[in-house]
Protein backbone atom coordinates (compact mmCIF):
# COMPACT_ATOMS: atom_id res chain seq x y z
CA UNK A 1 0.00 0.00 0.00
CA UNK A 2 1.17 3.52 -0.77
CA UNK A 3 0.17 6.73 0.99
CA UNK A 4 -0.05 9.98 -0.91
CA UNK A 5 -1.08 13.45 0.23
CA UNK A 6 -3.20 15.95 -1.73
CA UNK A 7 -3.01 19.57 -0.57
CA UNK A 8 -5.00 22.67 -1.52
CA UNK A 9 -3.07 25.71 -0.29
CA UNK A 10 -4.98 28.99 -0.58
CA UNK A 11 -4.57 32.37 1.01
CA UNK A 12 -6.87 31.61 3.95
CA UNK A 13 -6.89 27.83 4.47
CA UNK A 14 -4.80 24.77 3.74
CA UNK A 15 -6.79 21.62 3.03
CA UNK A 16 -5.15 18.21 3.35
CA UNK A 17 -6.41 14.79 2.33
CA UNK A 18 -4.51 11.52 2.59
CA UNK A 19 -5.05 9.02 -0.23
CA UNK A 20 -4.32 5.31 0.21
CA UNK A 21 -3.59 3.14 -2.80
CA UNK A 22 -3.78 -0.61 -2.38
CA UNK A 23 -2.46 -2.00 -5.63
CA UNK A 24 -5.33 -2.76 -8.02
CA UNK A 25 -7.95 -1.50 -5.57
CA UNK A 26 -9.40 2.01 -6.09
CA UNK A 27 -7.69 4.85 -4.26
CA UNK A 28 -9.48 5.55 -0.98
CA UNK A 29 -9.53 9.24 -0.05
CA UNK A 30 -9.70 9.97 3.65
CA UNK A 31 -11.43 12.91 5.37
CA UNK A 32 -10.31 16.46 4.61
CA UNK A 33 -8.44 18.30 7.35
CA UNK A 34 -8.37 22.11 7.28
CA UNK A 35 -5.69 24.37 8.80
CA UNK A 36 -6.13 28.15 8.88
CA UNK A 37 -3.14 30.08 7.53
CA UNK A 38 -3.62 33.03 9.86
CA UNK A 39 -0.81 33.15 12.40
CA UNK A 40 1.18 30.35 10.75
CA UNK A 41 4.63 31.25 9.49
CA UNK A 42 5.25 28.53 6.91
CA UNK A 43 3.91 25.57 4.99
CA UNK A 44 6.05 23.28 7.12
CA UNK A 45 4.28 24.56 10.25
CA UNK A 46 0.90 23.90 8.58
CA UNK A 47 2.08 20.37 7.77
CA UNK A 48 2.89 19.88 11.44
CA UNK A 49 -0.61 20.93 12.44
CA UNK A 50 -2.09 18.56 9.85
CA UNK A 51 -0.06 15.64 11.16
CA UNK A 52 -1.40 16.30 14.66
CA UNK A 53 -5.00 16.66 13.45
CA UNK A 54 -4.93 13.58 11.24
CA UNK A 55 -2.57 11.60 13.46
CA UNK A 56 -0.48 10.73 10.43
CA UNK A 57 3.22 10.24 10.98
CA UNK A 58 6.03 8.63 9.07
CA UNK A 59 6.92 8.65 5.40
CA UNK A 60 4.61 9.56 2.53
CA UNK A 61 5.15 8.19 -0.96
CA UNK A 62 4.06 11.27 -2.90
CA UNK A 63 2.45 14.67 -2.38
CA UNK A 64 0.69 17.04 -4.78
CA UNK A 65 0.23 20.65 -3.68
CA UNK A 66 -2.28 22.90 -5.43
CA UNK A 67 -0.88 26.31 -4.46
CA UNK A 68 -2.29 29.82 -4.89
CA UNK A 69 0.62 31.29 -6.82
CA UNK A 70 2.72 30.97 -9.98
CA UNK A 71 4.83 27.80 -10.12
CA UNK A 72 8.29 27.96 -11.71
CA UNK A 73 11.24 25.57 -11.43
CA UNK A 74 9.45 23.50 -8.77
CA UNK A 75 9.03 26.54 -6.53
CA UNK A 76 6.04 28.74 -5.76
CA UNK A 77 5.45 31.87 -3.71
CA UNK A 78 1.91 32.06 -2.33
CA UNK A 79 0.74 35.39 -3.75
CA UNK A 80 -1.51 36.50 -0.88
CA UNK A 81 0.43 34.82 1.92
CA UNK A 82 4.16 35.20 1.28
CA UNK A 83 5.06 31.57 1.93
CA UNK A 84 7.65 30.06 -0.41
CA UNK A 85 7.36 26.37 -1.25
CA UNK A 86 10.12 24.28 -2.78
CA UNK A 87 9.27 20.81 -4.06
CA UNK A 88 12.62 19.31 -3.06
CA UNK A 89 12.37 20.77 0.45
CA UNK A 90 8.87 19.35 0.85
CA UNK A 91 10.14 15.94 -0.25
CA UNK A 92 12.79 16.09 2.46
CA UNK A 93 10.34 17.33 5.10
CA UNK A 94 7.79 14.59 4.40
CA UNK A 95 10.23 11.89 3.40
CA UNK A 96 8.24 11.74 0.15
CA UNK A 97 9.57 10.20 -3.01
CA UNK A 98 7.90 12.81 -5.21
CA UNK A 99 6.34 16.28 -4.76
CA UNK A 100 4.26 17.93 -7.47
CA UNK A 101 3.54 21.65 -7.30
CA UNK A 102 0.71 23.07 -9.40
CA UNK A 103 -1.23 26.32 -9.36
CA UNK A 104 -4.45 25.82 -7.39
CA UNK A 105 -6.79 26.96 -10.15
CA UNK A 106 -4.90 24.81 -12.65
CA UNK A 107 -5.65 21.92 -10.29
CA UNK A 108 -9.34 22.85 -10.49
CA UNK A 109 -9.03 22.77 -14.28
CA UNK A 110 -7.63 19.23 -14.11
CA UNK A 111 -10.69 18.24 -12.07
CA UNK A 112 -13.26 19.58 -14.59
CA UNK A 113 -13.74 16.42 -16.68
CA UNK A 114 -14.30 14.46 -13.48
CA UNK A 115 -17.06 16.69 -12.10
CA UNK A 116 -20.54 15.16 -12.10
CA UNK A 117 -23.89 16.87 -12.40
CA UNK A 118 -24.10 17.11 -8.63
CA UNK A 119 -20.79 18.99 -8.52
CA UNK A 120 -21.96 21.98 -10.60
CA UNK A 121 -24.88 24.37 -10.93
CA UNK A 122 -25.94 25.43 -14.42
CA UNK A 123 -26.05 29.16 -15.15
CA UNK A 124 -26.23 29.11 -18.93
CA UNK A 125 -26.91 25.87 -20.78
CA UNK A 126 -25.33 27.03 -24.04
CA UNK A 127 -25.21 24.87 -27.14
CA UNK A 128 -23.78 21.48 -27.97
CA UNK A 129 -20.26 22.50 -29.08
CA UNK A 130 -18.58 20.92 -26.06
CA UNK A 131 -20.84 17.91 -25.68
CA UNK A 132 -18.29 15.54 -27.21
CA UNK A 133 -15.95 16.22 -24.31
CA UNK A 134 -13.10 17.31 -26.59
CA UNK A 135 -13.57 21.10 -26.56
CA UNK A 136 -11.51 23.48 -24.43
CA UNK A 137 -12.83 24.40 -20.99
CA UNK A 138 -12.06 27.44 -18.82
CA UNK A 139 -12.18 28.08 -15.09
CA UNK A 140 -12.30 31.42 -13.27
CA UNK A 141 -12.09 31.43 -9.49
CA UNK A 142 -12.63 34.56 -7.38
CA UNK A 143 -11.77 33.99 -3.73
CA UNK A 144 -8.95 35.40 -1.62
CA UNK A 145 -7.46 36.27 -5.02
CA UNK A 146 -8.54 35.68 -8.62
CA UNK A 147 -7.28 32.63 -10.48
CA UNK A 148 -7.91 31.59 -14.07
CA UNK A 149 -6.96 28.46 -15.97
CA UNK A 150 -8.30 26.01 -18.49
CA UNK A 151 -7.95 22.71 -20.27
CA UNK A 152 -7.19 22.62 -23.99
CA UNK A 153 -7.02 19.59 -26.30
CA UNK A 154 -3.52 18.09 -26.46
CA UNK A 155 -3.90 16.67 -29.97
CA UNK A 156 -3.77 13.10 -28.71
CA UNK A 157 -7.33 12.70 -27.48
CA UNK A 158 -6.71 14.22 -24.06
CA UNK A 159 -6.15 17.60 -22.47
CA UNK A 160 -3.33 19.72 -21.19
CA UNK A 161 -3.78 22.43 -18.56
CA UNK A 162 -3.07 26.12 -19.07
CA UNK A 163 -1.21 27.65 -16.14
CA UNK A 164 -0.89 31.42 -15.97
CA UNK A 165 -1.66 34.53 -13.95
CA UNK A 166 -4.59 35.92 -15.91
CA UNK A 167 -6.19 37.20 -12.72
CA UNK A 168 -3.71 40.08 -12.86
CA UNK A 169 -4.76 41.28 -16.32
CA UNK A 170 -5.69 44.95 -16.58
CA UNK A 171 -9.34 45.50 -15.70
CA UNK A 172 -11.63 47.03 -18.32
CA UNK A 173 -15.04 48.61 -17.70
CA UNK A 174 -18.29 49.46 -19.42
CA UNK A 175 -19.91 52.86 -19.04
CA UNK A 176 -18.83 56.06 -17.25
CA UNK A 177 -19.82 54.91 -13.75
CA UNK A 178 -17.87 51.67 -13.98
CA UNK A 179 -14.86 53.45 -15.46
CA UNK A 180 -14.94 55.88 -12.53
CA UNK A 181 -14.82 52.92 -10.14
CA UNK A 182 -11.96 51.25 -12.04
CA UNK A 183 -10.05 54.55 -12.12
CA UNK A 184 -10.49 54.86 -8.36
CA UNK A 185 -8.95 51.39 -7.98
CA UNK A 186 -6.06 52.38 -10.24
CA UNK A 187 -5.41 55.52 -8.19
CA UNK A 188 -5.39 53.51 -4.98
CA UNK A 189 -3.31 50.53 -6.11
CA UNK A 190 -1.29 51.89 -9.03
CA UNK A 191 -2.73 49.22 -11.32
CA UNK A 192 -6.35 48.12 -11.53
CA UNK A 193 -5.99 44.41 -12.16
CA UNK A 194 -8.99 42.09 -12.37
CA UNK A 195 -8.05 40.67 -8.97
CA UNK A 196 -8.29 44.13 -7.38
CA UNK A 197 -12.06 43.95 -7.97
CA UNK A 198 -12.84 40.25 -8.39
CA UNK A 199 -11.85 38.77 -5.04
CA UNK A 200 -12.84 39.07 -1.39
CA UNK A 201 -10.53 42.07 -0.88
CA UNK A 202 -11.75 43.29 -4.26
CA UNK A 203 -15.36 43.49 -3.09
CA UNK A 204 -14.15 45.55 -0.14
CA UNK A 205 -12.15 47.79 -2.50
CA UNK A 206 -15.19 48.27 -4.74
CA UNK A 207 -17.24 49.28 -1.73
CA UNK A 208 -14.64 51.87 -0.65
CA UNK A 209 -14.29 53.17 -4.21
CA UNK A 210 -18.04 53.70 -4.62
CA UNK A 211 -18.31 55.42 -1.24
CA UNK A 212 -15.38 57.68 -2.13
CA UNK A 213 -16.77 58.60 -5.55
CA UNK A 214 -20.12 59.52 -3.98
CA UNK A 215 -18.45 61.57 -1.24
CA UNK A 216 -19.94 59.51 1.56
CA UNK A 217 -18.66 60.06 5.11
CA UNK A 218 -16.01 57.87 6.75
CA UNK A 219 -16.59 54.56 8.42
CA UNK A 220 -17.34 52.78 5.14
CA UNK A 221 -14.95 49.87 5.72
CA UNK A 222 -16.82 46.54 5.74
CA UNK A 223 -15.74 42.98 5.12
CA UNK A 224 -16.70 41.20 1.91
CA UNK A 225 -19.10 38.96 3.83
CA UNK A 226 -20.77 41.97 5.47
CA UNK A 227 -21.08 43.72 2.11
CA UNK A 228 -22.70 40.67 0.51
CA UNK A 229 -25.17 40.25 3.38
CA UNK A 230 -26.13 43.92 3.22
CA UNK A 231 -26.51 43.76 -0.56
CA UNK A 232 -28.77 40.71 -0.48
CA UNK A 233 -30.82 42.26 2.35
CA UNK A 234 -31.06 45.51 0.34
CA UNK A 235 -30.06 47.43 3.45
CA UNK A 236 -27.11 49.38 1.97
CA UNK A 237 -27.17 50.90 -1.55
CA UNK A 238 -23.35 51.06 -1.65
CA UNK A 239 -23.15 47.35 -0.90
CA UNK A 240 -25.75 46.62 -3.58
CA UNK A 241 -23.75 48.55 -6.16
CA UNK A 242 -20.49 46.90 -5.09
CA UNK A 243 -21.95 43.40 -5.54
CA UNK A 244 -23.59 44.36 -8.85
CA UNK A 245 -20.31 45.85 -10.10
CA UNK A 246 -18.44 42.71 -9.04
CA UNK A 247 -20.96 40.53 -10.88
CA UNK A 248 -20.82 42.56 -14.09
CA UNK A 249 -17.03 42.76 -14.16
CA UNK A 250 -16.77 39.03 -13.45
CA UNK A 251 -19.05 38.32 -16.40
CA UNK A 252 -16.93 40.50 -18.68
CA UNK A 253 -13.64 38.90 -17.60
CA UNK A 254 -15.11 35.39 -17.88
CA UNK A 255 -16.30 36.17 -21.41
CA UNK A 256 -12.82 37.41 -22.34
CA UNK A 257 -11.37 34.16 -20.99
CA UNK A 258 -13.83 32.06 -22.98
CA UNK A 259 -12.89 33.89 -26.18
CA UNK A 260 -9.16 33.64 -25.46
CA UNK A 261 -9.22 29.87 -24.88
CA UNK A 262 -12.03 29.07 -27.31
CA UNK A 263 -13.77 27.44 -24.34
CA UNK A 264 -16.74 25.91 -26.16
CA UNK A 265 -16.64 23.06 -23.65
CA UNK A 266 -17.78 25.40 -20.90
CA UNK A 267 -16.73 28.12 -18.48
CA UNK A 268 -16.68 27.09 -14.82
CA UNK A 269 -16.92 29.63 -12.00
CA UNK A 270 -15.11 28.29 -8.93
CA UNK A 271 -13.50 29.88 -5.85
CA UNK A 272 -15.13 30.64 -2.54
CA UNK A 273 -17.33 33.63 -3.41
CA UNK A 274 -19.87 32.78 -6.11
CA UNK A 275 -20.63 29.22 -4.91
CA UNK A 276 -21.10 30.67 -1.42
CA UNK A 277 -23.62 33.24 -2.63
CA UNK A 278 -25.92 30.53 -3.96
CA UNK A 279 -29.16 31.95 -5.33
CA UNK A 280 -28.04 35.44 -4.30
CA UNK A 281 -25.71 35.50 -7.31
CA UNK A 282 -27.30 37.48 -10.15
CA UNK A 283 -26.86 34.97 -12.98
CA UNK A 284 -28.83 37.13 -15.45
CA UNK A 285 -26.54 40.15 -14.98
CA UNK A 286 -23.45 37.93 -15.13
CA UNK A 287 -24.55 36.23 -18.36
CA UNK A 288 -25.56 39.52 -19.99
CA UNK A 289 -22.04 40.83 -19.46
CA UNK A 290 -20.45 37.48 -20.32
CA UNK A 291 -22.11 37.56 -23.74
CA UNK A 292 -21.81 41.31 -24.40
CA UNK A 293 -18.99 40.96 -26.93
CA UNK A 294 -20.56 42.54 -30.01
CA UNK A 295 -20.29 40.27 -33.03
CA UNK A 296 -19.38 37.32 -30.77
CA UNK A 297 -22.57 37.42 -28.69
CA UNK A 298 -23.84 34.33 -30.51
CA UNK A 299 -20.54 32.51 -30.05
CA UNK A 300 -20.65 33.03 -26.29
CA UNK A 301 -24.36 32.25 -26.06
CA UNK A 302 -23.47 28.71 -27.15
CA UNK A 303 -20.91 28.28 -24.33
CA UNK A 304 -22.19 26.43 -21.23
CA UNK A 305 -21.55 28.30 -17.98
CA UNK A 306 -21.50 26.48 -14.64
CA UNK A 307 -20.77 27.25 -11.00
CA UNK A 308 -18.56 24.64 -9.33
CA UNK A 309 -20.29 23.47 -6.16
CA UNK A 310 -17.92 20.56 -5.44
CA UNK A 311 -16.52 21.36 -1.97
CA UNK A 312 -12.88 20.53 -2.83
CA UNK A 313 -12.23 20.81 -6.57
CA UNK A 314 -8.53 21.70 -6.20
CA UNK A 315 -8.03 18.62 -4.02
CA UNK A 316 -9.77 16.53 -6.67
CA UNK A 317 -7.38 17.92 -9.26
CA UNK A 318 -4.35 17.24 -7.04
CA UNK A 319 -5.55 13.67 -6.50
CA UNK A 320 -5.92 13.27 -10.27
CA UNK A 321 -2.30 14.35 -10.75
CA UNK A 322 -1.19 11.86 -8.10
CA UNK A 323 -3.04 9.10 -9.95
CA UNK A 324 -1.21 10.04 -13.17
CA UNK A 325 2.20 9.39 -11.61
CA UNK A 326 3.86 6.39 -13.26
CA UNK A 327 4.08 3.26 -11.17
CA UNK A 328 7.22 3.47 -9.11
CA UNK A 329 7.61 7.22 -9.66
CA UNK A 330 7.04 7.87 -5.98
Amino acid sequence: MTRSLAVDLGGTHVRFRLVDDEGDAPRRPRPVHVVETRGIASFEAALGQWREQAEVYGRLDAVAVAAAGPVAADRVRITNLGWILDAREIERTLGAGRCLLVNDVTAVAWALPRLGRGDVRELGVGGSDGSDGRAAMAVIAPGTGLGVSGLVPDGAGGFTAVEGEGGHRTLAAQGPREWAIVNALAERFGHASAERALSGPGIEALYRAIASIDGLPGGRDRTAAEIARAAFARSDPVAEEAVATFTGLLGSVAGDLALTLGARGGVYVAGGIVPGWGDGFDAVHFLDRFRAKGRFHGYLSAVPVRVVTHPYPALAGAEHLLARLPVGAS
